[in-house]
């Protein structure tokens, strides 16, 4: 079996569930803000809360993906015949074109979503203090790039190493969190550091250190699949439970999730704080996107998987292909839809985005190893 098939399959399928969220935000303009420190609004209905619970699975998942990608390709390239250098300027170069096309296509795409909306939302609270001045919006692109730049100098760690700094990032950002005042003006590198929030100078929702975690995590658990590749998927099913089970008894507990005494139903206990990624979040998430790396891996030659395939093979043209065509669509609904509307038209955008990016894959295949289409 293919070990990247079903890392793609994976990568393919939460790349779907995000254009879902995204095609919620610019088509119904109903999309939602788990913040640390601050209240954030309600879901309408079980079926809004589902369509936002879905989507949790994807950033955990991006950058898991990711820092196992990387240990991976560091490793493959090695083989090959590239130098230590030159895989660390691969991966130098496509974390900065990532931030390059945050600031260039990325978010003219949201401008563009958000630019006919005649819904209006009381905008949900952010931590720190802004008062006017220069400010310098980020996205998940930000933490993406970042990460995979210095993810760049750790692929060849010790797998001890990487485990020990998954488990102090989360701790650090997890202690500091706790520790914060809400309302602080915050300096703009302790923003993009580990203060998710606003004050003058930045607007971070992914900082570096907690989703540095994650990636590093990626990282560990790739390298256990190139140490014991006929036990990984079952390694990967059994440590996905483990992590569903910790977060149960820890949320029960009524902790790590940076609020206390947060829930009085189902549907509360499993609303988690996103930004930062608490303890539960991660627990969760990640557990669950271990459990189906372990589908995938019984799924991989399957054909009737290959568009969920071609989404993974081409995740950043399909992000930035996707946020235009749902922006584009959602200038016909300037006050919303049902989400039963919302639902098909984010069907026909991934036959649609299927289409583009499998003409798409074709071509990235035919350049050289080092092109610059290969980084897309």
């Amino acid at each position: 079996m293919n070990r990247s098939a079903s890392i793609d399959l994976l990568r393919g399928f939460i790349m779907m569930l995000m254009a879902l969220d995204h095609a919620s935000g610019m088509i119904a303009r109903v999309h939602f803000t788990e913040m640390w420190g601050v209240d954030f609004n309600t879901y309408p209905s079980l079926a809004w809360w589902f369509t936002r619970f879905v989507s949790h699975l994807c950033a955990p998942g991006f950058f898991f993906l990711m820092g196992m990608s990387i240990y991976l390709f560091g490793h493959k390239r090695l083989e090959a015949g590239w130098s230590m250098g030159k895989i660390n300027m691969y991966f130098l170069k496509r974390g900065g074109l990532i931030l390059l096309f945050m600031f260039f296509l990325e978010l003219p795409a949201w401008l563009l979503g958000m630019s006919f909306n005649e819904v209006r939302t009381e905008a949900p609270a952010l931590p720190g203090l802004y008062e006017g001045g220069f400010l310098i919006p980020t996205t998940v692109l930000y933490g993406l790039g970042a990460c995979m730049m210095l993810g760049g100098l750790f692929w060849r760690q010790k797998e001890i190493l990487l485990f020990l700094i998954s488990v102090l990032s989360f701790g650090w950002s997890g202690w500091y969190i706790s520790q914060a005042a809400v309302q602080v003006a915050y300096h703009p590198l302790q923003h993009f550091l580990w203060v998710p929030g606003m004050s003058k100078g930045a607007m971070i929702l992914y900082p570096i250190i907690p989703w540095l975690g994650v990636t590093t995590f990626g990282m560990f658990w790739a390298s256990m699949l190139k140490r014991k590749p006929q036990q990984f998927y079952r390694w990967s099913l059994g440590l996905g439970l483990l992590f569903i089970v910790a977060f149960l008894g820890i949320r029960l507990l009524e902790w790590g999730n940076f609020q206390k005494s947060t829930y009085d139903d189902w549907i509360s206990f499993f609303t988690l704080i996103k930004y930062p990624p608490s303890i539960c979040f991660i627990l969760l998430t990640c557990g669950i996107n271990l459990i189906l790396l372990y589908g995938f891996s019984l799924l991989s030659e399957q054909k009737w998987m290959k568009p969920v395939k071609v989404f993974g093979q081409t995740a950043m043209f399909f992000y930035i292909v996707h946020l235009y065509f749902y922006a584009v669509v959602g200038i016909a609904f300037p006050n919303g839809c049902a989400i039963q509307w919302m639902y098909v038209l984010w069907i026909g955008g991934l036959i649609f985005l299927y289409f583009i990016c499998s003409r798409f894959l074709t071509f990235k295949k035919q350049t050289p190893l080092n092109s610059f289409w290969r980084m897309v």
